[in-house]
């Protein structure tokens, strides 16, 4: 365990940036406790364990929170993308605007003891800042945004604010925050949201322990010949580099869960999140190590601590790419074109670039299959089926995009895949209810048995969970009962898609990354 001779005398002093006396030796934490809620609305809470009032706070506010999305997504979609395989019209060029000026010289942070104090905001050097910049427009190589340090003089832009945007980020007791974005926006439908990064935990930890030891142990950039001010920045740049990419990913449509890779791998092996913490239990494959190499991995996602932004530069994952060409060029198919009986969905190749810097699909192009199917349940125990022609061994995902992230009308959904038989019946591959991180099911890498017709079914049962009991039970809330039919009816997105690496094919990564 570290010491530091530090009295809160000491730490007033700290704060105010005089030099401190020596005084009685009190001991430092070796971790800090990581806030995962960053994704502005409900869409990043960890339900695992709520009240039901807590529940219903939450259905209570859905319909509003709802209203701003929905309206910007009907007006977007129209009629006239809602068949299959026509191209969603582009909205050209999203421009980011990286704004590093500190609105105030000073910031409030809850040390030792809960003592509330203030400290000097970091003051991003022009090199810092350039290089902030460098590494984020890196992530998005090969994407259509644009980075600028200077506010756009016209037209529309996303801002990335570099300085906490709320009371308090950084809370020794109750957790850090390192950024939040304004929502998860699907489809990049908002094009002048904002989000902020905060990097200033790290001038804290120096300010606190001048010989930087505390500082390096929790951010995990070594600390070399002394040189504390180096040190100090590299963590600052490690960190609001990946948070920046991060928060902005979030404003682009992109979720913690789109961290796991590679497809086919299953979550990830740091146990986080458990397979406890899907419902149904999740009983696929747990082989993902490469989730906590990725931009969109969290405390939440993959068991992400403070160090995970620091001592490492990370990249993509596949499936985040696929959400991200999905909201510059997607191909929006009506639920219409492609069910029935004689109807099946295609999965169109996405032409994407690989952003894997490191991994199994480092080596070699993505060939991504996705279909994209808006749909809609307009009236209670509706079954929404999709069938796909499939070959054994082919792994498939899909998620639903309903209720933490409304493309219309709230609904809480489930996905269940099925192998339609000769015989007319029909076997359980896989399904979801919920997923770790909130009502929208999320199915998994699910592997397919042998070559023929699946079914993917869309319904919105009469329930949800939000974690299980002592005795492994889940615990269920129902939405008729408690007045809460609506939620069984409304508007969703489906995406079903797989992912393959082709070593040896096409370009290794994204050029410049």
């Amino acid at each position: 365990m570290s010491l530091y001779r530090l009295t809160f005398s000491s730490l007033l002093a700290v704060a105010a940036g005089f030099t401190h006396a020596e005084t009685p030796a009190v001991e430092l934490p070796t971790s800090l406790p990581v806030i995962t809620d960053d994704c502005g609305g409900a869409g990043c809470a960890d339900r695992r364990g709520w009240t039901t009032a807590q529940v219903q706070a939450i259905l209570d506010g859905a319909n509003s929170n709802a209203n701003t999305q929905a309206n910007v997504n009907s007006s977007s979609t129209g009629e006239n993308n809602h068949s299959q395989g026509l191209s969603k019209s582009a909205d050209g060029t999203q421009v980011v605007y990286l704004d590093f000026n500190n609105s105030s010289p000073v910031f409030s942070a809850v040390v030792f003891g809960g003592q509330l104090l203030q400290f000097p905001s970091y003051e991003y050097s022009q090199a810092e800042r350039d290089e902030i910049q460098r590494r984020i427009e890196a992530d998005y190589t090969g994407f259509d945004i644009e980075f600028t340090q200077t506010p756009p003089a016209s037209g529309v832009y996303s801002t990335l604010n570099f300085e906490c945007e709320q009371d308090v980020c950084i809370d020794f007791g109750n957790g850090i925050l390192f950024g939040r974005a304004q929502s998860i926006d699907i489809g990049n439908q908002i094009r002048d949201d904002s989000a902020f990064v905060d990097a200033n935990l790290w001038q804290v930890l120096a300010q606190l322990d001048p010989s930087g030891n505390f500082l390096s142990d929790i951010s995990g950039v070594p600390l070399e010949n002394g040189d504390v001010a180096a040190t100090l920045s590299t963590a600052v740049v490690n960190q609001a580099s990946n948070t920046g990419a991060h928060e902005l990913g979030h404003n682009l449509g992109l979720r913690h869960h789109d961290s796991f890779g590679s497809p086919g791998n299953g979550i990830p092996t740091t146990g986080v999140p458990s397979p406890l913490a899907f419902f149904p239990v999740f009983d696929g494959p747990i082989a993902g190590d490469e989730a906590v190499l990725h931009t969109m991995a969290s405390g939440a996602s993959v068991g992400l601590g403070l160090s995970g932004s620091t001592s490492s530069d990370r990249f993509f994952s596949e499936r985040s790419v696929i959400k991200l060409v999905a909201g510059e060029r997607s191909r929006l198919v009506s639920e219409t074109s492609v069910t029935g009986k004689n109807k099946k969905v295609h999965l169109r190749r996405v032409v994407a670039p690989n952003t894997i810097l490191d991994g199994d699909n480092a080596d070699g192009r993505l060939d991504i299959r996705e279909a994209l199917i808006r749909g809609e349940i307009s009236q209670s125990g509706e079954i929404d089926a999709y069938r796909f022609n499939a070959k054994a061994g082919d792994v498939v995902s899909a998620e639903f995009n309903g209720f933490d992230v409304p493309v219309g009308d709230p609904v809480i959904g489930a996905i269940t895949l099925f192998l339609e038989n000769t015989d007319g019946s029909s076997t359980l591959v896989a399904q979801n209810f919920q997923n770790f991180e909130g009502f929208d099911a999320l199915l998994i890498d699910a592997e397919l048995p042998e070559n023929g017709t699946y079914r993917m079914e869309v319904s919105a049962p009469n329930l949800l969970s939000f974690g299980y009991d002592e005795n492994g039970q889940p615990t269920l809330f129902p939405l008729d009962e408690t007045g809460n039919g609506q939620f069984r009816t409304g508007d969703y997105n489906l995406s079903i898609y797989k992912v393959e690496g082709k070593p040896g094919q096409g370009v290794s990564s994204v050029p410049g990354a």
